[in-house]
């Protein structure tokens, strides 16, 4: 399915929660003999593995830490409880035991268990603060905020009066900064995001992604002058990495309906950087945006010639889709599932171009691609539109209307997936509703790589 990519920066907090910095902080705020929390495994064999993030624990120490995760492995986990409280108890320092079982738990991806343990702590060790920021990262995941903010203001104030372990303290306190960076954000509160962020900035250090976060909320504020400034801030300290300023301010820009800003920026950024990756890709976006499939043609094959990595791939193989070249379509993410087996994108695309070329044998692959992106995520509404696409060119229309049903159940639907649908009713002798569809394809803007099928079909139709 075609997707015009977003790579806001800001969306780097909106991440924040639970991975980068649940599981991160666990490790990093406890390297000292008083606070063990060492990475858990999910088997007690591999429990010897990942020794670069053992403790510096003396050898009672570590012993008693072994004996708990053992024990948690076998599924004891009363007697891992009773190991790990022997660990800590008598030392204000150490980390809540509760809490390292929750971390335990999260390892094993089981986030009732995780929260469950974390609601415990909060009753156990009601002055620690570090539960109180879990269950925030936990609730910002599930996009409750009034719960994320509500447990991070908890923590926050928890932790001003926090004194046992200055290490511990410091990465919680940089922790409050990027929940309260991560819950403004989504809340849309520019001025916060932006406060917070130089919070972060004065304390932590400057950093590429911190800037551009700024430039974001400077941006969303009007300050576009500001916003760009910032940006260049970041490129003095990515080292190539990302959209440089003029792109990423190209990318603003157009979200917020400045096309001709839009366009001066990325002309900018293009006549500056013309071999860079981010921007010839963001070039060529622009130029399916527009319908201009001879320039984005000639732009991701001079960028072919640069760089073969799968991101490249996988956009040679959609313009590719939007030229009906499946063939080259089918090369290109047939290569890109080489170098990266487990790309879903990459996958997605070539059931696409496989399901186009009339052949019995592609058929079939094309039902196993699709079919196994939607195993991997059933509730991935793309995935479930290019199934009920590739069903109905191999010859099952009515399973791929039921599909098809699938993908827009939550009442959404994208241009790609209104045509799919569009077609499968139309063949169904369902003219006012395939019609319907259709006028919903070609009022999106975002490209669809079948907008001049869709086009001529209701042409046709009316």
């Amino acid at each position: 399915m075609e997707r015009f990519p977003s790579c806001l920066y800001f969306a780097i907090f909106a991440s924040l929660v639970w991975l980068t910095t649940y599981a991160d902080n666990c490790s990093a705020q406890a390297r000292s003999p008083q606070a063990p929390a060492r990475v858990a495994q999910t088997q007690a064999s591999s429990a010897d593995q990942r020794q670069d993030e053992a403790l510096e624990l003396t050898s009672e120490e570590n012993a008693k830490y072994q004996e708990a995760l053992e024990l948690f492995n076998k599924q004891d986990l009363s007697g891992a409880l009773d190991s790990l409280r022997q660990l800590t108890d008598g030392n204000p320092a150490a980390r809540p035991p509760r809490i390292i079982m929750a971390f335990w738990f999260a390892q094993l991806n089981n986030a009732r268990a995780a929260k469950i343990m974390l609601e415990m702590a909060t009753e156990e060790d009601p002055d620690d603060p570090e539960a109180f920021f879990a269950l925030a990262e936990m609730a910002l995941r599930d996009g409750e905020l009034t719960a994320g903010e509500l447990l991070t203001v908890k923590g926050t104030e928890k932790l001003a009066h926090y004194d046992a372990n200055p290490q511990r303290k410091t990465a919680m306190q940089a922790r409050a900064r990027s929940l309260k960076i991560a819950y403004s954000n989504a809340r849309r509160r520019w001025s916060d995001v932006q406060s917070a962020i130089l919070a972060k900035i004065r304390a932590e250090g400057e950093s590429a992604d911190l800037d551009r976060a700024c430039a974001n909320a400077l941006f969303q504020q009007n300050q576009d002058v500001n916003a760009r400034e910032m940006f260049l801030r970041a490129d003095k300290l990515s080292d190539g990495k990302g959209l440089p300023a003029d792109a990423a301010m190209s990318q603003l820009y157009a979200a917020r309906g400045d096309l001709e800003n839009a366009k001066k920026s990325l002309d900018a950024a293009l006549k500056a950087y013309p071999k860079s990756t981010s921007v010839l890709i963001l070039s060529i976006n622009n130029a399916l945006v527009e319908n201009n499939l001879d320039s984005a043609w000639k732009l991701v094959q001079q960028l072919y010639q640069e760089d073969k990595s799968a991101e490249v791939l996988k956009t040679f193989g959609r313009v590719a889709l939007f030229r009906s070249d499946y063939k080259r379509a089918e090369a290109a993410f047939q290569e890109a599932i080489r170098q990266t087996p487990l790309d879903t994108d990459a996958a997605n695309g070539l059931a696409l171009a496989l399901c186009e070329q009339g052949d019995e044998e592609k058929n079939k692959r094309a039902v196993q691609y699709a079919a196994g992106n939607v195993q991997k995520q059933g509730n991935n509404r793309d995935f479930l539109a290019t199934l009920g696409w590739v069903l109905y060119r191999t010859g099952q229309p009515d399973e791929a209307i039921q599909i098809l049903q699938q993908s827009a159940a939550d009442g959404q639907i994208n241009a790609a997936s209104a045509y799919y649908f569009a077609v499968a009713l139309s063949d169904k002798g369902q003219t006012d509703q395939a019609k319907k569809f259709l006028e919903a394809a070609l009022s999106s803007k975002p490209p669809f790589a079948k907008r001049a099928a869709a086009q001529e079909l209701l042409k046709k139709l009316q």
